[in-house]
């Protein structure tokens, strides 16, 4: 009998340590990590230091751009199946991401020397409407935008010592 009356006397004390510790769980929040801010309050070191580790897809990103837009329309239709001209449009922004294209030259994937060169490729593809690449109405066998697209990818390409003109499409993933 004493058990018994002893039972009774601890257990509303270790119900209420018990629901006590479930409510603590309950409302504890858990957040998943967040991009980097942004803001002005962030440091400006530690903003290069999340593109600058992000440099090699950057680059990785831009070479690929860079080799499609040297497709002439026989080409573009042997890999049509994989690529089409919007993944190309999407992925054409990176151009205009000030900050990722600036962390290819602070951590020299891309020689200061080609700046002019990479800001007038941004120009000459800003001249086909984001449109246009989404509806591929884009004429590649006629079109002297896409033909200047072409000769300034081939020229970059060249500047930046990249032999390898094919691509493997196994590989590729659209931004």
């Amino acid at each position: 009998m004493m058990v018994i009356l002893y039972l009774l006397i601890l257990f509303p004390v270790f119900l209420k340590k018990y629901l006590d510790y479930q409510d603590s769980q309950r409302n504890r929040v858990y957040h998943a990590p967040l991009e980097p801010d942004h803001s002005h309050e962030y440091s400006h070191h530690d903003r290069n230091l999340y593109y600058d580790q992000k440099s090699q897809d950057y680059f990785d990103l831009v070479v690929r751009c860079l080799i499609f837009c040297t497709y002439d329309d026989k080409k573009f239709n042997y890999v049509a199946d994989c690529l089409s001209l919007t993944d190309i449009g999407s992925d054409l922004r990176i151009f205009s991401d000030r900050e990722e294209i600036e962390s290819l030259f602070r951590n020299k994937f891309i020689s200061e020397s080609l700046r002019l060169k990479i800001e007038d490729f941004k120009k000459v593809t800003d001249e086909v409407d984001e449109e246009e690449w989404f509806f591929e109405s884009l004429d590649l066998s006629n079109d002297e935008r896409w033909k200047k697209i072409n000769i300034a990818a081939e020229d970059l390409l060249t500047e930046m010592n990249i032999k390898e003109r094919d691509f493997d499409f196994a590989l590729y993933v659209p931004r």
